[in-house]
């Protein structure tokens, strides 16, 4: 029998799987945009040809408090690359070491080591700068500056709001609802408070249809955190670009919206694929480090939803080495029996960010079986997801519950695709951005 051998990234490596031909669709992947020959020098280009600002070394004085707000080791930013560079720049400006704040813009995420972020920065940076984790639960750290138009009380980290000049660091790709990573989300949620973060992750705005990957006109998760971003004053982004590779495409640089823009516009490029036809079981993942618990792994899973048919199954290698992710979604993963319990659980106990995964794996969940390939333990304990070692067991499994003849799709990297969506009107476009 002739056979598709696929590759899917799992941790730091990849597994192989290999696929009757008669079943197989095609791998669905977007065209992956080649790495710059010298990536500093790329960022070093940005940095000089910033999109709508000056650039730093004129917007800066030697007295300015420093935010630098960077991402952190769930994201593949660059930061061991632009954040030197960015520190360069400051230091020509000639900004005293002890007014700039390294700030790692966790959200709702775990905090981040010592040793971590000397593996992310490097030893030297850490020790000369003040470099510190945001903590959205510590109301003494944080200010409140004011309440957007959608009513979001927006509280940000009391360096953020008492600096003078503000600098982020991110990357751009497809999110699960606020239609684009980067740009504003390293403000809201990235340094927000609990509170701040709670209302624009809330339900009512999760489920509005223009709050979906690639999606950012009428966007209102989108327009919430940007508004949030003018009020805080975010004064210079640097995003990049990535291919498959987590190597940098290209980088923008510059303000907060046409910055981000022109990087959403580069990425569209490379990533608009159209569905014309659905698959019995789809083979999806994500590269490293955001495949590193399963909480940022089901993305891959939220991303291939248009192409699963109903009863389907998606296969999801993802090694987990962090385990499940954040406790509360832990705790949910692993108390509640089948996907619609999530529903009855959140009209008793309440709606909190830190589970919006789970909401949206219970919905995609209604639709299509889920067989997570893992080899941490922790996965086992979750009922009402079926768990293996090893992917051709996995796919095995797929085809006893979908027949012999069930339709194949293969999507590694499925979070770098705009794919269409059936529920959208003729006239909305993947990816649509600001006037």
């Amino acid at each position: 029998m002739d056979r598709q051998r696929i590759k899917f990234p799992y941790g730091r490596s990849e597994l192989e799987v290999e696929i009757p031909s008669e079943n197989f669709m095609g791998v669905l992947k977007s065209i992956d945009p080649p790495g710059v020959n010298d990536e500093r020098a790329e960022i070093e280009r940005s940095l000089k040809e910033p999109i709508g600002t000056e650039t730093i070394g004129k917007m800066v004085s030697p007295s300015d408090k420093i935010a630098l707000i960077i991402s952190d080791k769930s994201r593949p930013v660059p930061n061991n690359l632009i954040v030197p560079s960015l520190l360069d720049v400051l230091e020509k400006a000639q900004v005293a070491r002890r007014n700039i704040k390294i700030i790692v813009a966790l959200g709702m995420h775990q905090k981040m080591s010592k040793n971590e972020m000397i593996s992310m920065l490097g030893a030297d940076i850490v020790k000369a700068y003040d470099v510190r984790n945001h903590d959205c639960f510590d109301q003494d750290g944080l200010t409140f500056i004011g309440t957007t138009p959608g009513g979001t009380k927006v509280e940000i980290n009391k360096l953020v709001a008492e600096a003078d000049f503000v600098i982020s660091t991110g990357y751009i790709e497809p999110h699960e609802f606020a239609g684009f990573t980067g740009g504003r989300k390293s403000i809201l949620p990235g340094v927000s408070g609990i509170e701040t973060i709670k209302w624009n992750h809330r339900i009512e705005m999760l489920e509005n249809r223009k709050a979906k990957p690639g999606i950012l006109d009428n966007n209102p998760i989108h327009e919430d955190m940007l508004y949030a971003c003018g009020m805080v004053g975010l004064d210079y982004i640097v995003n990049v670009v990535l291919n498959s590779r987590n190597e940098i495409a290209r980088c923008f640089s510059g303000d907060y919206k046409k910055a981000h823009e022109a990087g959403v516009a580069f990425f569209e490029k490379y990533s608009k694929i159209e569905v014309s036809e659905q698959a019995d079981i789809v083979i999806t993942s994500l590269g490293y480090p955001t495949n590193r618990d399963l909480y940022q792994s089901v993305k891959a899973v939220f991303a291939v939803e248009p192409l699963i048919k109903d009863g389907g199954c998606i296969i999801l290698p993802a090694k987990c080495e962090d385990g499940l992710g954040p406790d509360l979604f832990e705790e949910w993963m692993t108390t509640v029996s089948f996907p619609e319990e999530f529903f009855s659980k959140i009209e008793q106990e309440g709606y909190s960010p830190k589970i919006d995964h789970c909401y949206f794996l219970a919905k995609i969940l209604k639709k299509a079986h889920l067989i997570v390939v893992s080899s941490h333990p922790r996965v086992k304990d979750i009922d009402f997801i079926e768990s293996v070692g090893d992917i051709e067991q996995a796919l095995s499994i797929a085809f006893q519950r979908t027949g012999k003849d069930a339709k194949i799709i293969a999507t590694p990297y499925s979070t770098r695709l705009l794919l269409s969506d059936r529920d959208r009107n003729d006239g909305e476009r993947i990816g649509s951005r600001e006037s």
